[in-house]
């Protein structure tokens, strides 16, 4: 028994030895600087692109159509159609600038408003109408991508 701990020692004592002697030393790699021969006095001042008509067209196509993505409407009235087309009536009136959305779910008549990205938003604007629409609640749904404001020339 002595004589294997003797023996495990001893490996033991080897194998620290042989370790010590594989340590290296780490050196950071520095590069060496760069001569310039001549330095860069003139750049180009415009950039002239050509664009294949093809693609042109494509991207006159591709605003055309609409892209929708998931999102969130306030549902402000589910009923028949005459009460739904005074209801969106009035509340264009109120808020003109808000999309109405007027939808048929057999057999009511459904009243949505808003292309509203996040729930927060929706939240914003459902306490908002909260006060003149008490029944109205938020709704996931497909929404159109919202216009892009035109700049100012």
């Amino acid at each position: 028994m002595r004589r294997a701990l003797l023996l495990t020692a001893a490996i033991g004592l080897a194998a620290w030895s042989q370790a010590q002697d594989d340590q290296r030393l780490f050196q950071p790699h520095r590069p060496s600087p760069q001569v310039v021969d001549t330095p860069v006095t003139e750049r180009p001042t415009a950039l002239t692109v050509t664009v294949d008509p093809r693609i042109e067209t494509t991207m006159a196509r591709y605003a055309e159509l609409e892209h929708p993505q998931q999102g969130y409407r306030v549902q402000i009235f589910l009923g028949d159609r005459k009460t739904a087309e005074e209801t969106k009536r009035t509340f264009l009136q109120k808020y003109p600038d808000v999309p109405v959305y007027l939808s048929y779910l057999a057999p009511n008549f459904r009243l949505r408003v808003g292309d509203l990205r996040t729930r927060l938003d929706a939240e914003r604007t459902l306490t908002e109408l909260r006060t003149d629409y008490p029944g109205s609640y938020i709704v996931p749904d497909e929404i159109g991508m919202p216009k892009l404001p035109t700049p100012a020339p």
